[in-house]
Formats: C-alpha cells, structure tokens, sequence
C-alpha cells in the first residue's frame, strides 16, 4: 500500500491542484503564464530528483533518504502554502518536485529488492495500474475540493498526505543489504547512470517505454481539445471518458502479470498499442463517431497498460547491482518524452499531429519490443 501510494506522487503533484490555477493567479495578482509555470517547476523537480536522488540510493541505502524525501515534501508544501508571492510558490513546487521524486524513484528500487521474476512483475502490475489511476483521480479530487476550500486548502492536504506517508514510510524496513551496497565514491556512484546503458536489456526496455509514452503523452495532450472542441463534451463528459480510458490502462497493468511470460505480454502489449494508434487516427482523420473514437482509445491504453509492468520489472531486474541509477534513468526517461510530446502536438491541426505523434510512438515501440521480446523469451522470461 505504502509502495503504491509512493509511486502515484507524480500525478498528486502535477495534476492535484490543476482546477484552482485561475484562482491563483489572482490571489498573487500575477499572469496565468506565471501560474502554469509551478507546473513546469514541479515537473522539473520530479525528473531532476530522480536522477539525483537514485543513484544515492545505491551507495547510502533506500529508507533513510526514503524519509528525508518525505519531510523534503512536507517542507516544500508548506512553504508553498505560505508563499508571498508566485517567485517563491514557485520555488517551493521545486523541491516539492523533488520530494515526490524520492517515492517515485525508491518505491520501483524497494520493489525490486524484494521481489523477483513472476512476483516483482505482479507487484509492477499493482504499482502501475496505481499510476493509471491516479492521473484521474487527482484532478477530480483537487475540483471536488475547490468547491469547499481555496488553493491553500487543497496544498495542505499535500502536505497532510506527505506527513501520512512519512509515518508510514517510518514502518518500511531497509531493502539494501549493506555489503550490497555501492562502495565507490561519488562521482563512480553517478557514472552508474551511464554505466547501465551498457546493459542491452535495460537500453531496449527503457527505449521501449519511452517510446510508448510518447503515444500516451500524445493522448494526454490532445485529448481535453479533441473531445471538447471538436466532438462538443462538455468538461464533466470529458473527465468520465478520461477515467474509462484510466480504467483500461490499469486493466492492463493488472492483466499483464497474467500472461505465461513476460515476452508474451509484451508482444500483445505492443501490437494493440499500434492497432488502437492506427485506428484512432483513421477515426481522428475521418471524424467518425464519437463511440469509434473511444473504442479506439481503450484499445490504445489497454495495450500501453499491457506493456508497462513487463518492461519496468525487465528493467530493473537486470540492473539488480543499480537498481537506484536504472530506476532514475527509466523514471526520467517518461517525463522526458511528455516534455517532448506536449508542445508538439499543439502545432497544426491536432487530429492530424497527434495522429502522427501516437502512431510513431506505438510503431517504433513495438519495433524495439520484438526484438526485446525474443531476447526475453531466450532468458526463460
């Protein structure tokens, strides 16, 4: 439970207060543009802390620098809460970013010190099904509470939820053995985070979902304008069909786990991430019914959930000796492709341009799968 709530701070502190940002603006009487960048600080945040705070993970152990995050979380919400003016709110998302970073990052690594082979692929199952769901959960929750409280009000449960998991990660034992430990100074600790592309597997596995987010980053972005612009939703019927797809996506992180071998659920995996592509862009590019278009969708997440438990689990299983570094890099990895994503498919006609976004990333994902797959199935996976 602790893992799972961990794993879904990406979302809290990205999407959580998403409803109230126009109240915000007001209240530091700044421009909506300087608002929206507290997304972007906090998205900074959660990529940079991983890649910081991974790696140290592997020399000092998980659970001290667990906890540290978790009061670096709590202290940056409240200095959010407490912010003047929007320069410092800013700030204290930053480290807010960071914070979460560090239940992100620690939650795949512990997991992997303590599961292997079939059972750490169920237990990535349950983590990544907890974050298809959150990404909907989060903003539904931040707009329920805007009708009850101010913004203040919605970071201090933020804050709350920090304080809860610093308790409850006070209860988690260390994973990290010390004579598993990485002995080697600094600078060796960091290089470990180029050191493990030199492992085939973990380069594939981590191309492989990068990819693969590419096409979810381009649903995320495009959708709120496809569905309400184009097919009229209104925002209520937008957020419904939102959490339909959620729910598939976290089906398929459930299902995976289910398949024989990790091979297999990552072939089926990527070849309905591209069926659902190519179908969704002939749906988007010949405006057929809204129904086709959701059918089209499902299929698209359902796919993306199938893969992500396999490689995530393939990932980090064989950099065992670095699992911190490996889950930074692989963490990273999918904030870096929605960084990319994004403003691309906002140019030009977006049916057309996330058309060509998912589908390119559902094509070349599967391109690598193959051939990951069959690696896989050689190991016995």
């Amino acid at each position: 439970m602790t893992l799972g709530l961990l794993t879904a701070f990406g979302p809290f502190v990205t999407d959580f207060y998403l409803p109230v940002l126009p109240e915000m603006a007001e209240y530091f009487r700044t421009s909506p543009s300087l608002v929206s960048m507290s997304l972007t600080t906090g998205m900074i945040g959660l990529a940079a802390g991983q890649v910081f705070i991974g790696p140290l993970t592997d020399k000092y152990g998980r659970r001290g620098i667990l906890l540290g995050s978790m009061l670096l979380f709590a202290l940056a919400s409240a200095l959010c809460i407490f912010s003047t003016n929007i320069v410092i709110f800013n700030v204290g998302r930053f480290f807010q970013g960071i914070g979460g970073a560090g239940g992100i990052v620690i939650s795949k690594s512990m997991a992997t010190d303590t599961r292997s082979g079939r059972e750490l692929v169920s237990l990535m199952g349950v983590l990544a099904a907890v974050n298809g769901i959150a990404p909907v959960f989060a903003p539904l929750l931040g707009g329920l509470m805007s009708g009850v409280t101010d913004w203040k009000g919605i970071f201090g449960l933020l804050l709350a939820l920090g304080l809860v998991l610093l308790v409850l990660c006070a209860f988690l034992r260390e994973t990290l053995s010390p004579e598993n430990r990485i002995t080697k100074g600094m600078a060796g600790v960091y290089a470990n985070l180029f050191h493990v592309f030199r492992n085939r597997t973990f380069t594939f596995c981590t191309l492989s979902q990068m990819l693969a987010h590419f096409t979810l980053f381009g649903y995320i972005a495009s959708s709120p304008f496809i569905l309400q612009q184009v097919y009229g939703l209104n925002p209520l019927q937008y957020s419904l069909c939102f959490a339909t797809n959620a729910f598939f996506l976290a089906l398929g992180s459930i299902l995976a786990p289910r398949f024989g071998r990790i091979s297999t659920g990552l072939r089926c995996g990527g070849a309905l991430l591209l069926a659902g592509s190519l179908c969704l862009s002939t749906c988007l590019l010949g405006h057929l019914p809204l129904a086709m278009v959701m059918c089209c969708y499902v299929l698209t997440l359902l796919g993306f959930g199938l893969t992500q438990p396999g490689l995530l689990s393939s990932a980090l299983e064989s950099e065992r000796r670095n699992t911190g570094a490996a889950s930074a890099i692989y963490g990273a990895s999918a904030f870096l492709a929605g960084s990319i994503v994004s403003p691309i498919v906002t140019l030009g006609r977006m049916e057309l341009t996330s058309s060509i976004v998912m589908t390119a990333g559902a094509l070349l994902c599967l391109a690598i799968v193959l051939p990951l797959s069959a690696s896989l199935r050689t190991q016995g996976n």
